[in-house]
């Protein structure tokens, strides 16, 4: 068979595949359906006992090993996220069944599991308006652990699955799944772990002055020391978003206001249109329905989806904007691709893109612009607003990486002290402890660990990259980022060209530099 008949055929089967799984996921996400859990485990053992073909994987592989030049660049790049992609799945049947059933119910579990405080079943924002609005420190308390009582139930299933899925990478001959999904990534996962902490040094100083500001506010708020704060004085329950450190209610400038109107304001001045996404998406909550937020292109052609639980406040702002980014990179992508090449480049290009709109919801030019504030308040709330984002990625950088260094060593010893573990690095990275806590499996209530397993670097990945579309946008652009030329700049330099460049040929093509850290680390310290 010829390469581009073979390519064509994989394409198109492929295609067929991928819909299936991303429309069964949608639907159990959006109804919490036990029918729609079996159809997700029915498509998505369909699609890796597709990858799994060992007559396929071989002529995959010899091309690979073997690149012709003969070969166009569309043709080679297509061969080498193939063999990426069937690798971790050249596994027995049985084996990927069992895989599969156990991700699709520990899903189902993260989908549908609503916690109880005093009896009451509450919901993920409810627990989040009690850390937002209460003044009573034991209400506070009740809440954020009833949101970690969801890690009693999910830590012995997911261990379980992180064994199996160690013994299937030993198989393939990688030391465990971790460090053969960084590999698949086309990452080093060493390489990756010294950014980071490199990272972390360059902000050890400036997030001690950042968490000290923060710590000496909420104490004065609820009239404790400062010693006697603890992670429910926060308003978030894992320390990843800045809590409210000033007496001005930035919720209540939304007030009465549309967020889905607001962001496809947005888009449309930059001259990407999002209309027909909102028209697919389910974005409000209700009963059964996956508490969280996500994107996902059904076909990798024009069905384009968004899922959230909004409600009228800033963090729901920002993860509008921030879901709504990863809506355009896909609907923007060159459907002249084929199948194969119709994604990011990258997983950490398209967070870095959501991260870059997401950080629009503390940016003083959205309430200008958009929200059209007057002068009066946009001259009271400019450079508070700007300091919070400051704030927000220096405790977003600490918490990923926090994150991502207990991640590694989940995979490395899972039968070890786990717990003690996730307290020790929360300490160390977030200056944080909570003593009582470390009997607990309070780190598998974060829906990561169990949803998205070798994913959450790409976070932090993104937002070094976000600041460095930032800083070249202000060097070659202009200082505006709500503009005409900033859609364009995304629309033609990133998003078209899908996933035909590696990440670091994408990055130095669209910025002239290669991934440099300095960007984000530099505007963290101007705190």
């Amino acid at each position: 068979m010829e390469v581009s008949e073979f390519l064509n055929k994989v394409n198109n089967e492929l295609k067929e595949l991928y819909k299936n799984s991303a429309l069964a996921y949608f639907n159990l996400a959006t109804t919490g359906k036990k029918d729609y859990a079996e159809a997700l485990e029915k498509a998505e053992v369909e699609l890796k006992t597709y990858l799994s073909r060992r007559d396929l994987f071989e002529e995959v592989k010899s091309i690979v090993e073997n690149i012709s030049e003969n070969l166009s660049n569309v043709e080679k790049r297509q061969f080498k996220l193939l063999f990426n992609e069937m690798l971790p799945n050249q596994l027995p049947k049985e084996v990927i069944e069992e895989v599969v059933k156990r991700e699709v119910e520990i899903k189902s579990i993260y989908a549908n599991y609503r916690p109880t405080i005093d009896g009451k079943e509450v919901s993920q924002n409810d627990i989040l308006d009690v850390l937002k609005k209460s003044k009573d420190s034991e209400e506070r308390k009740k809440a954020y652990l009833a949101s970690k009582s969801i890690g009693e139930v999910i830590a012995p299933k997911l261990i379980e699955l992180i064994k199996i899925r160690n013994e299937n990478a030993n198989a393939l001959g990688f030391s465990n799944y971790y460090d053969m999904m960084m590999e698949l990534q086309e990452l080093s996962s060493d390489k990756v772990h010294s950014l980071f902490f490199e990272i972390k040094q360059d902000t050890d100083d400036i997030f001690t002055v950042i968490k000290d500001d923060i710590d000496s506010t909420i104490s004065k708020k609820f009239s404790i020391k400062k010693d006697e704060v603890k992670p429910w004085h926060y308003s978030d329950l894992f320390f990843q978003e800045v809590p409210d450190i000033d007496d001005y209610d930035y919720d209540k400038l939304l007030e009465g206001a549309d967020i889905v109107s607001l962001v496809k304001e947005l888009y449309q001045d930059i001259g990407l249109e999002i209309q027909d996404i909102i028209d697919r998406s389910d974005l409000y909550e209700r009963p059964n329905k996956n508490p969280h937020a996500f994107t996902i292109s059904i076909d990798r052609e024009n069905d384009v989806r968004v899922l959230e639980n909004i409600r009228p406040n800033v963090k729901w702002l920002e993860t509008t904007l921030h879901e709504y980014g990863h809506a355009v990179y896909d609907k923007y992508i060159d459907k002249d691709l084929p199948f194969i090449l119709r994604t990011p480049a990258h997983i950490f290009t398209t967070e870095a893109v959501a991260m870059f709109f997401g950080r629009l919801a503390r940016h003083p030019e959205f309430y200008e612009k958009i929200l059209k504030l007057d002068n009066k308040t946009l001259l009271e709330t400019s450079s508070q607003l700007l300091k919070l984002l400051r704030y927000q990625l220096a405790i977003t950088t600490r918490w990923v990486i926090t994150f991502v260094f207990f991640e590694k060593e989940l995979y490395r010893n899972p039968d070890g002290d786990l717990n003690n573990l996730w307290y020790d690095i929360v300490h160390e990275l977030q200056y944080i402890d909570l003593n009582e806590r470390r009997a607990y499996p309070d780190w598998a209530a974060k829906i990561h660990f169990g949803s998205s397993p070798v994913y959450y670097h790409n976070y932090l990945l993104g937002e070094i990259l976000a600041s460095q579309f930032g800083g070249y946008i202000n060097s070659n652009i202009g200082n505006s980022f709500i503009t005409k030329e900033v859609g364009d700049f995304f629309a033609n330099n990133v998003f078209l060209k899908g996933a035909l460049l590696r990440w670091d040929e994408l990055v130095e093509s669209a910025t002239n530099e290669l991934l440099n850290h300095r960007h984000l680390v530099e505007f963290i310290k101007e705190a």
